[in-house]
């Protein structure tokens, strides 16, 4: 179904009935009447509530340190609701939405003209109209479907080969590798302790520096290639700041000469006087000045730096930060101000990045805006390992589903503050297996609560093994263990939806009113989701033994003990420290690397190359589209009979359960 588009300004009056929903413009403001028991969902990754009715916020990208509440990293001016009514509003400014009766949405202070397009369909149809409008999805290659390991603290050789000689040793699958606190905390493009000779207009390559064998960083490149050798890909951390530098930092004759360039060539974000922007104080890296991507001279300036790090094998880059306009009136080359790019920005920055490192590697980004999909990975921010900072992140993600991105990740269990205790790590491990991209991650040591007494001073690592020492929780390890081993499972078929949703402009981890929007009941969930075909129940607070579970129409399958249950009914489960109860439908199938065990869970190790070996079928009859990187196929089955249609190149084992 094609949006209707308007087109208004402040001089706009009209009333119309869109998708049988009143709309009246007048003065620059918006009022969509809504029905008393209609969900308004969406406007990207909200944390506090899933349903918006009944509160007040804007579309402001915004850094706000854990507890985000009202405040998000990546808003949208997109929304849906339970009858079939959907709305983009295309603007990069700030817009206050008002749910408190009908929606009202206070759109123009200023005299400019902006699209409003109006999406009808179900959810499904919606979120693809929006997709569409906005930018197709990138996917990002297939090692970014398995494990993800991160901690501030790793800042040398050493940690990182001590690291991976302990996935080795227990047998962890992680397939990536994120280093943040790797550069020389200036330049952030310079490893740290790297000699090297200043230079001005400097495009660096890696015979420019020498590395000290006591230093932290002792061969970078060499390193890069055991982590490769190891089976993981590496990303590094960037941020968009010409930093400036404070009196603990010492001083850095390059980032000084670097400093100067920017000035001298116009490269970042100016004032009306010409002179550059810096962050606020109050804010993260107060007095840095901001790098101008709408200027191509800063593109080529600043992706010259760092041009060499792909060229010894980096992967990809957690591109973080993006959310530094403070000012209305800052002033970009593109002839945009701040009150257009407050936003925009952080979409901007993303995009020069995604140009830079081209196919085969990826981003995993904080902040975003309108098209984010279209450039990487998007992932939380900051959060506390608590269970309220956990049930929030969870509603997070159901907001950026209905909001049309499709690969989203959180930190397990949190990244903040005292280490998770082991039963809120076992649970968001557990979600974040049947998340688009599952990944750990910690506080830097020394951060905002890693300490949080005088007294205690502790490894802050949220590792599995880490976990289970500083808690004496001998078990935790084998228990999580079982958990990373059925994400590499069920590794091609994330991969084979991921790529199936790229093609069809759909997204991945799924409120339940995407594919159940006539279904009242499922529309009203907010703690179940959908991951491709797989419905999953988490549990998101403590002490829960035992919880409802909303199966819709049809016939489903427990995951783990092939058991039956009638749908468009409720059950009580039990849900054990060990068990996540997880469905699939009947009439679909997944397609698995199980090895010759032939069993879920089973230690498959972290090679992408080994390619599916199982199709474990459900129900009498149904079809199931597989597709990889070699095929591209159906599976159909009916009664005693199999079929395959299409581009199949390895043998499968076949389990029907019926």
């Amino acid at each position: 179904m094609n949006p209707i588009t308007w087109r208004i300004s402040r001089n706009t009056k009209r009333r119309e009935s869109v998708f049988d929903h009143e709309i009246l413009v007048e003065k620059g403001s918006i009022t969509i009447r809504l029905s008393d028991h209609e969900r308004v969902v969406g406007f990207g990754e909200r944390f506090d509530a899933v349903d918006q009715r009944n509160h007040v916020f804007d579309n402001h990208v915004v850094d706000h340190f854990c507890h985000q509440n009202d405040h998000t990293y990546f808003p949208l001016p997109f929304f849906l609701t339970t009858r079939h009514f959907a709305m983009f509003l295309e603007t990069k400014k700030i817009v206050r939405f008002d749910l408190t009766n009908d929606l009202v949405i206070d759109l123009l202070k200023d005299d400019d003209e902006v699209n409003i397009h109006f999406l009808g369909g179900n959810p499904r149809t919606q979120i693809a109209s929006f997709i569409q409008l906005t930018g197709r999805t990138l996917c990002p290659p297939k090692w970014a479907f398995g494990p993800w390991m991160s901690a501030h603290r790793w800042n040398s050789d050493r940690l990182v080969d001590e690291q991976l000689r302990i996935i080795n040793d227990l047998r962890f699958p992680f397939t990536s590798m994120v280093l943040e606190q790797w550069s020389d905390e200036a330049t952030f493009y310079i490893f740290n302790g790297a000699k090297y000779v200043t230079k001005e207009e400097w495009t660096p390559t890696y015979g420019d520096f020498e590395f000290d064998e006591n230093g932290p960083w002792k061969d970078p490149r060499a390193l890069i290639q055991r982590i490769h050798d190891q089976g993981l890909r590496l990303l590094l951390w960037q941020c968009p700041i010409i930093k400036e530098l404070e009196p603990k930092d010492g001083t850095n004759e390059q980032h000084a000469l670097d400093q100067k360039a920017v000035i001298r060539n116009g490269l970042v974000c100016l004032l009306p006087d010409a002179s550059p922007y810096k962050i606020h104080p109050g804010h993260w890296f107060p007095g840095s000045m901001i790098p101008d991507f709408s200027n191509p001279d800063m593109k080529e300036w600043w992706f010259s730096k760092r041009k060499y790090l792909l060229e010894i094998g980096v992967d990809g880059f957690k591109t973080d930060g993006g959310e530094f306009i403070y000012q209305d009136d800052v002033c970009f080359r593109s002839g945009l101000t701040g009150k257009d790019m407050v936003n925009q920005y952080s979409h901007d920055y993303i995009e020069a990045y995604a140009e830079f490192v081209g196919e085969g590697r990826t981003l995993f980004s904080r902040a975003g805006y309108v098209g984010q999909q279209s450039v990487g990975i998007q992932w939380a921010g900051d959060q506390k390992s608590t269970w309220s900072e956990y049930q929030s992140v969870y509603r997070a993600g159901l907001n950026a589903g209905l909001s049309g991105q499709t690969f989203w990740s959180f930190d397990i269990a949190g990244f903040a503050g005292d280490l998770p205790e082991p039963e809120l790590y076992r649970r968001a491990t557990h979600v974040g297996v049947f998340t688009p991209v599952m990944q750990l991650h910690s506080e830097p040591v020394g951060g905002q609560f890693s300490l949080l007494t005088k007294e205690r001073v502790f490894v802050n690592d949220r590792t599995p093994w880490n976990m289970a020492e500083q808690f004496g929780d001998v078990a935790l390890v084998e228990d999580c263990r079982k958990y990373y081993w059925l994400r590499m499972n069920l590794l091609p078929h994330i991969y084979s939806e991921s790529l199936k949703c790229v093609q069809n402009d759909h997204v991945l981890f799924k409120h339940m009113m995407i594919d159940y929007p006539d279904d009242p009941t499922a529309c009203r969930i907010d703690d179940q989701h959908l991951l491709a075909n797989l419905l999953v129940a988490p549990v998101l607070a403590k002490g829960v033994q035992a919880r409802d579970i909303y199966l819709p129409e049809g016939d489903w399958y427990d995951v783990f003990d092939q058991h039956k249950f009638k749908g468009n009914a409720i059950y009580h489960v039990e849900t054990p420290m060990n068990r996540l109860p997880v469905f699939v439908k009947s009439g679909s199938a997944l397609c698995l690397n199980l090895g010759d065990s032939c069993e879920l869970m089973s230690d498959v190790g972290n090679d992408l190359d080994v390619g599916p070996n199982h199709l474990w079928i459900y129900g009498d009859a149904g079809k199931h589209r597989i597709v990889n990187e070699d095929e591209d196929f159906e599976i159909i089955w009916n009664n005693d009979t199999i079929d395959y249609v299409g581009r199949l190149h390895r043998s499968y084992q076949v389990k029907w359960i019926r």
